[in-house]
């Protein structure tokens, strides 16, 4: 079975990587178009013999982007077509190849929950984007929503069918990130962020309740990654007074010894995140994960059994949850670390592929 799927570069990122397991591993004949431009996860794919396509199409000339993607499916006869970006060139080629080639099955993604999908935060071609991710949806043979906070954003903002939709977890390379037992010192609890540096991702939340903790020498704090907002939190720590307690690494690509380094990670998104891989390879490794209970945050962790939800932006019950972790005995801590590895089992690379090559070869309509 031959299976096309439509992305917009080969750069480093989230859904890029996610495509480059999923053909790596997949008993199907996968072949990765690139709309736009290629890029480092591009070049790896073809390092490992995945058949890629870089259109260097113009963003400009839709339809003469839309003429190239048809070519390509009806020059590789292509089974099955799958959308995994929102952006509308992708959709927009999802519903010709399905009216111009009916055999073909289509699969639209979602990996945004619908109002970030839309980014209904910026008006300008709001009502355009809206219109053409809605009516993709709802004509795809098939819909893959990444956890059931973005499948009940489809049916709440796209009126997506809800018999179209399946869910299937993004994947966590669980082999990169290995449980590792630690030793848990009774003095010093480790606390590590990796992700972004932008106000979404509630960083500074973290910052306000590491200044309220009971015991401010307990604990240390280390930052991973980069972003516009990193001098913002920088000047924020210092304002609080626990600039020596906070330690700000940068992009780094040692993530999973530092991850199996720290005792507790926290996320505290103040946005509806559809997954959360971050969490989850965390999770992997042993950490303890403390969260924010919003978008899809509550179906990666049970709040007490395998991690810790807290409030959204709710700086004092994260304090309260870090002093509680800090005071618990390394017994206790290691039960939850291990309950923390075996549910991010759930979210393992074998697992996502199987079930999209079975949902591809299910028969449209």
């Amino acid at each position: 079975m031959k299976v096309i799927t439509l992305l917009t570069d080969g750069h480093i990122g989230g859904i890029e990587t996610l495509c480059l397991d999923y053909a790596t591993y997949s008993k199907h004949d996968n072949v990765m178009l690139m709309l736009w431009e290629g890029g480092e996860i591009a070049d790896e794919m073809m390092r490992k013999g995945i058949k890629v396509i870089i259109l260097n199409a113009s963003r400009r000339d839709v339809w003469g982007t839309v003429s190239k993607v048809m070519t390509v499916i009806r020059e590789e006869q292509a089974d099955v077509l799958i959308a995994q970006h929102e952006a509308s060139m992708s959709h927009l080629c999802l519903m010709r190849a399905k009216r111009l080639f009916p055999h073909i099955h289509t699969i639209a993604y979602a990996q945004l929950n619908a109002v970030d999908m839309i980014r209904a935060d910026e008006r300008r071609g709001l009502w355009l984007r809206k219109a053409i991710l809605k009516t993709s949806l709802r004509k795809a043979d098939d819909v893959v929503a990444i956890s059931e906070s973005v499948k009940r954003s489809l049916l709440e903002v796209m009126d997506t069918p809800e018999q179209k939709i399946s869910i299937i977890y993004n994947a966590v390379d669980l082999r990169g990130f290995p449980y590792k037992e630690r030793k848990y010192s009774a003095d010093v609890c480790e606390l590590i962020y990796v992700g972004r540096l932008v106000p979404q991702k509630g960083v500074q939340i973290t910052l306000h309740a590491l200044a309220q903790v009971d015991d401010k020498d307990r604990f240390r704090l280390r930052i991973v990654g980069d972003g516009d907002y990193r001098d913002e939190l920088v000047r924020l720590a210092d304002e609080l007074g626990i600039t020596d307690r906070v330690e700000f690494l940068g992009s780094r690509r040692d993530v999973p010894e530092l991850l199996n380094s720290a005792d507790v990670f926290i996320h505290m998104p103040v946005w509806a995140e559809g997954f959360g891989i971050a969490v989850a390879e965390a999770m992997s490794a042993g950490c303890i994960c403390v969260c924010a209970a919003n978008g899809a945050m509550p179906e990666l962790i049970t709040d007490g059994e395998d991690g810790f939800l807290v409030g959204i932006e709710d700086t004092a019950a994260l304090a309260i949850v870090l002093n509680r972790i800090s005071l618990m005995s390394a017994d206790e801590k290691k039960t939850l670390a291990v309950a923390a590895h075996n549910k991010a089992k759930q979210f393992s690379t074998d697992i996502f592929v199987n079930k999209l090559d079975e949902l591809a070869t299910r028969k449209p309509g």
